[in-house]
């Protein structure tokens, strides 16, 4: 049910999303959830990359990052792309994290590891959630989910793909990143 509701949420972006308010609500729509700037709102960070925007049919705002890793790096995080909050996380929050992501150069049936997650902005580098996203050539929604162990403030915690793997082309959507609440199981959220 709830993966049904983000892809409808998603469907719904609009890429010119209002001012947000200082605290994640605890009702209305999915999108109220949010504590990003929802959409390509993409920070990257690292060495020997290349990001450009692009056109991407068949996703909410059809508008993606097409980003070019040239080499593997020592460790998969040496480059990502990162999407921080703005919005108040309370603790023992359950966070979701939604992002659209494909590899254009997969062949079919085939698909590259990325790690994604939610974790702290500064050191030690705290883990709210984390997943490896299994990521084909075609546009697929992907998640990972956990509890906020502590509160945080905006800007604090942040949805990152990691991308340093391997020599690859990625292309990142809209991404997502959903305060549920403390009363949410993250067990009963959309996995990969």
């Amino acid at each position: 049910m709830i993966r049904t509701v983000c892809a409808l949420a998603a469907a719904s972006l609009s890429l010119a999303a209002p001012a947000m308010a200082q605290t994640a609500p605890a009702g209305g729509g999915l999108l109220d959830k949010a504590v990003n700037q929802p959409g390509t709102s993409w920070t990257f960070y690292g060495d020997k990359y290349k990001a450009k925007a692009t056109k991407a049919a068949g996703i909410p705002g059809e508008e993606a990052v097409h980003v070019t890793i040239a080499a593997k790096a020592a460790n998969p995080w040496d480059i990502g792309a990162t999407s921080a909050s703005v919005k108040l996380v309370q603790a023992n929050d359950t966070m979701l994290l939604a992002v659209y992501l494909r590899a254009p150069d997969a062949g079919e049936g085939q698909a590259i590891d990325l790690p994604i997650g939610i974790g702290e902005a500064a050191a030690p580098y705290g883990v709210v959630a984390q997943d490896v996203a299994k990521v084909g050539p075609g546009w697929k929604l992907y998640y990972a989910s956990g509890r906020a162990g502590k509160a945080y403030a905006p800007g604090a915690i942040r949805a990152t793909v990691h991308l340093a793997g391997a020599k690859q082309v990625v292309e990142l959507g809209p991404v997502f990143l959903l305060d549920m609440g403390a009363n949410q199981d993250p067990a009963k959220l959309p996995h990969n």
